[in-house]
C-alpha cells in the first residue's frame, strides 16, 4: 500500500499530546513494517524524524488550513491507498478512505472546560463531520469509543481501539539515588515529594482540588511532602498561581513547567506517588509512565484512567478532596500498601507497547483494503 499521513505535528520541537502518540506510532511502524511505503505531510519541516526507507517526508509550503486546502491537491496527481490522520479531522474533497485517530472528547462533554474557538471548530467538525467521513476510526481507549458512539451516534463496528504504548527504554525505574538527588535539586525539590504530571495546566487536570486536598493533608500532619507539578502554562495556570499563593505554599508547591523527557523517569521514581485526579482523560499515558518507574498511581476513577490503570493504582472521586487525600496519607503511611502497588504498576506496564498498537493500526489499515 502507498500510505498518505497528515504528520504536522512532527514539526513541534516539544511534543505533547497528539504529537507523542504520532511520533512513537510511526516509529514503530517503520520497525514492523518494511512493505507499505508512507508519504509523510507538513506545511512545516519535520523536527522528529521518521528513519526508514519506506518513509518519505512531503512538505507543502501553504499557511493555515492547508489540510483543508491544499493537502486535498495531492490527492489528483499521486495515488495513495489509504490517508491517515492521527487526529479528529477529514479534509474535504478528493482524497483517499481515511482513517482517523481520535483521543478524546472531555473538553466538549464539559461545558466548565474553557477551551479556544479555534478548538470550539476543531471540535464542531470532528463530531459533526470527520468521524462521520473518515472510513475507518481508531479510539485510544474503549472510554473513548463510548463516546463516540454516544455522542456522535457513529457505529461502534466502525471503531477500533488501540491502546497506546511507552517507551520501556526511557520509563522504568532510576536507581541511581546520586541521579535523583541531582534532579531533585534541579527543581527545587528539598524534601520528599509527591508528583503530578499535566503536560499542560488544563482545567480538566483539576489541580485546584488537588491543591487544596494537598494542603488539607498537611494542615492534619500526615503531609509532610513537596507536591511537584510539572506541565506547560494552560488556562488554568494563573488560578493555580493564586491559589498557592492565598494558601502560602510557596516552596511546598512547585510548578516545575516543560519537563525534558530524560527527567521525568528519574522524577517519577523518586516520587512517593503520582496524584493525578483529572477530571477526564482519553487514556492517561502519564499513568502508564509512572507505572512503569515504579511509582504508585493515584488517579481518577472516571473516563479512561480505571482502564489504564486497572488493580494497580487507587482510583478516587476526582471532586472529592477527602478521598484523594485520604488516598495521598495511605500511600505515604502503609509501606506494604505502597510495595504491592510498584510491584502492580510494574507488570500492568508490561501489558502495553508502542509496538503492540503499531501492529494493531496496522491491522486497521489493512483491513480497510
Amino acid at each position: 500500500m502507498r500510505i498518505a499521513v497528515h504528520a504536522r505535528v512532527l514539526g513541534e520541537r516539544q511534543l505533547n499530546g497528539i504529537g507523542v502518540y504520532t511520533y512513537n506510532l510511526l516509529k514503530s511502524i517503520a520497525v514492523v513494517d518494511k512493505e507499505n511505503e508512507y508519504a509523510l505531510y507538513s506545511n512545516r519541516p519535520m523536527v522528529h524524524k521518521i528513519r526508514a526507507e519506506n518513509f518519505h517526508e512531503r512538505v507543502l509550503n501553504f499557511p493555515k488550513l492547508w489540510s483543508y486546502l491544499r493537502l486535498p491537491f495531492e490527492f489528483i496527481n499521486e495515488k495513495y491507498d489509504l490517508l491517515f490522520i492521527p487526529k479528529e479531522m477529514v479534509p474535504f474533497g478528493r482524497r483517499p478512505k481515511t482513517v482517523v485517530t481520535c483521543y478524546d472528547f472531555g473538553r466538549l462533554i464539559d461545558p466548565k472546560d474553557r477551551i479556544s474557538f479555534d478548538a470550539k471548530i476543531h471540535f464542531w467538525l470532528a463530531s459533526h463531520y470527520a468521524l462521520r467521513a473518515a472510513e475507518k476510526i481508531i479510539a485510544i481507549s474503549e472510554s473513548t469509543k463510548k463516546d463516540i458512539v454516544k455522542y456522535c451516534g457513529i457505529s461502534p463496528n466502525k471503531i477500533t481501539v488501540t491502546p497506546l504504548g511507552y517507551d520501556s527504554e526511557l520509563n522504568k525505574p532510576c536507581q541511581d539515588q546520586n541521579l535523583i538527588r541531582i534532579v531533585k535539586e534541579k527543581y527545587g525539590l528539598k524534601e520528599k515529594y509527591i508528583i503530578n504530571t499535566s503536560g499542560i495546566l488544563w482545567t480538566r487536570k483539576n489541580l485546584l482540588t488537588l491543591i487544596k486536598a494537598f494542603q488539607m493533608g498537611r494542615l492534619r500532619g500526615r503531609i509532610d511532602h513537596q507536591l511537584i507539578i510539572t506541565g506547560r502554562k494552560g488556562e488554568a495556570y494563573e488560578e493555580v498561581v493564586k491559589l498557592i499563593d492565598s494558601l502560602k505554599l510557596a516552596g511546598k508547591v512547585i510548578l516545575a513547567g516543560y519537563i525534558p523527557e530524560e527527567d521525568m523517569p528519574v522524577l517519577l521514581s523518586g516520587a512517593e506517588a503520582l496524584t493525578f485526579p483529572s477530571l477526564y482523560e482519553g487514556f492517561g499515558l502519564v499513568l502508564l509512565e509512572a507505572m512503569a518507574c515504579g511509582c504508585p498511581v493515584i488517579t481518577s476513577n472516571c473516563s479512561a484512567m480505571p482502564e489504564v490503570v486497572g488493580d494497580a493504582g487507587i482510583l478516587v472521586n476526582p471532586y472529592n478532596e477527602e478521598e484523594i487525600v485520604c488516598a495521598i496519607e495511605r500511600v505515604l503511611t502503609d509501606a506494604e500498601l505502597k510495595k504491592q502497588m510498584v510491584e502492580k504498576g510494574l507488570q500492568r506496564a508490561k501489558l502495553y507497547s508502542w509496538e503492540k498498537t503499531a501492529r494493531e493500526t496496522l491491522k486497521v489499515f489493512e483491513n480497510l483494503q
